[in-house]
Order: structure tokens, then sequence, then C-alpha cells
């Protein structure tokens, strides 16, 4: 779930920072065909969502629509980021086989969900351009880290939107913001 999240939370900031104004009113066709990236169908109906926000029509053929708009990624998808500092767990062989556990001082892992989505619009009769977003880059995050095995602390924007909807902390332990950000500071240098 927090994988998909993180894809489909960048991707809402990325359509945030469209300023549909311009077409605020106007019938709209959606031309997708330039769109291919991860959980496409979220794009588009996020795209809807906003457009009928605006009070816009949207209309299943370009002859129908006073605007058509083309909606392509530049990059959808996720990536994450391991840090540990302890002893690994340790295989060690021999007649009986012993492993040792894993001991944490300090581990954090970090993922983040990267949306770049451009859309530019033009008058369907016309072709003069009525809108141009530009390339809107945003990204989601969800980070965990533990110290010394006192169970894990979570922070990011995935989970304060997990908070917000739900009342659930992914946390163990509570840490006010500034505490986990001095923790996200230090794991930075």
């Amino acid at each position: 779930g927090v994988e998909q999240l993180l894809v489909s939370s960048a991707i809402d900031r990325s359509l945030d920072k469209v300023d549909l104004r311009p077409i605020a009113g106007a019938k709209v066709y959606i031309e997708e065909k330039y769109l291919d990236c991860v959980d496409k169908n979220y794009v588009l109906i996020g795209l809807h969502q906003r457009l009928l926000r605006s009070g816009c029509t949207i209309v299943g053929k370009a002859d129908d629509a006073q605007v058509t708009l083309e909606v392509a990624s530049g990059g959808v998808g996720t990536d994450r980021q391991n840090l540990f500092v302890g002893v690994p767990n340790l295989q060690l062989p021999g007649p009986v086989p012993f492993s040792t556990p894993e001991i944490p001082f300090f581990k954090r892992d970090r993922a983040n969900g990267t949306a770049k989505l451009a859309i530019v619009g033009y008058d369907t009769t016309t072709r003069q351009p009525v809108l141009n977003s530009g390339s809107q880059l945003a990204r989601s995050d969800h980070k965990t880290w533990n110290v010394m095995g006192s169970g894990h602390v979570v922070s990011g924007s995935v989970p304060k939107e997990i908070l917000a909807a739900t009342g659930e902390s992914e946390s163990v332990l509570y840490a006010p913001a500034a505490i986990a950000r001095t923790a996200s500071d230090m794991t930075r240098r």
C-alpha cells in the first residue's frame, strides 16, 4: 500500500501545480496517447477531478471539445535509499550452521515517489495554445528510522496523509516533528 501511495501522492502533488484557470468552464477532450507511465489511470482520473473542480465538461471526442489537452509523463515511479550502521546478520558455516542476529545501532529506510507531468492545451478549432503547464515535478516520501533497536519512527508526507485520513500512525514511538527532522538531517550528511 505504501508503495502505491508514494506514486499516487506524487501524482497528486504534480497535478496540483497545474493552473487550470485559463480553461475553466470549457468543454475539454483529453488526448492520452502521449501518456505512458506507471499508474496512468490514476493520472487521468486525477486530471479529471481537477478539471471538474474547475467547472470543465469532459467530452469523449475532440470534435465536441473547445479545448484539447495533451498529457505526458517525464517519469512516474519510486526509489529507495537504505542506511545501516551496526552488526549485520552473519551466516556461519560448520557442521551445525549458525547465524547471528542483525544488531542495528542506527537504521534508516527512505522511499520516494516521483512524478513529472506535463500538460498542454490548445483550442480544438484554431489550434492556438491556451494552456502550457511546463514540466511539473513533485515528490512524496516515507521514512523509517530506528536508533539502538528502540522501535521504529516513521515520518514523511505519506505517513502524514495516512494519519490525517485514518487517525492511525505507523510509528512505534512518538517523535515530535523537530526530532524526526533532526534525525533525517543527520542521515543526509
